[in-house]
């Protein structure tokens, strides 16, 4: 099996071409494809929980492992729009007894490259064809199915917030990234690709 994910991740790298050369990590025209794995923590909406339990919130927040797809687009030299989504799974959490879950989330996404902005303004080499960091918002929706001791319910989930992060490129097209923030995930880590 890992000789297959391998034969596939190279497959993709030996798809682009390493040999054009770029100004800088993020430009108005860039198209970025970013896979990762993180944590999360979605809020989600279910009145049967909190019934069982005696509390009158009809929402809670368990923390999932999740597999990541983010896409995002350039539209402007500094600013890019793009969608995010991904799946994940969580298990009971002590002291809270949350359910054990499955859950797909789907949102939008904008970030505000500001390194590439420093490194217009910079007088010096300061890395930036090869490190791209950022701040940005996102917001979305999605389902989640729980699976109680003696029920299964499919639920809304939401999330919404601020993240920052930073793509270090090893080659014109391929690179390693880091996130960190509020909203579709708490960390998440991964490589990107320019499309």
């Amino acid at each position: 099996m890992k000789v297959a994910y391998l034969a596939i991740l190279l497959s993709i790298l030996m798809t682009f071409q390493f040999n054009s050369a770029e100004s800088q990590a993020w430009q108005k025209q860039s198209n970025i494809l970013s896979l990762g794995l993180g944590v999360s923590q979605y809020a989600h909406i279910d009145n049967y929980y909190y019934l069982n339990t005696n509390d009158s919130r009809s929402w809670y927040s368990p923390l999932t492992g999740q597999l990541n797809l983010q896409v995002e687009f350039g539209i402007h030299k500094y600013i890019g729009f793009g969608f995010t989504t991904g799946f994940g799974a969580g298990i009971d959490q002590s002291p809270h007894d949350y359910p054990r879950e499955i859950n797909m989330p789907i949102g939008l996404i904008s970030n505000f490259h500001f390194y590439q902005l420093l490194a217009d303004k910079a007088k010096k080499n300061i890395q930036a064809d090869k490190l791209d960091i950022y701040t940005g918002v996102n917001l979305g929706t999605g389902l989640a199915a729980a699976y109680y001791t003696n029920t299964t319910r499919i639920m809304p989930l939401a999330f919404g917030g601020f993240h920052a992060g930073a793509r270090y490129y090893i080659t014109h097209k391929v690179g390693f990234n880091v996130e960190m923030g509020w909203g579709k995930s708490i960390v998440n880590a991964g490589v990107s690709f320019k499309l």
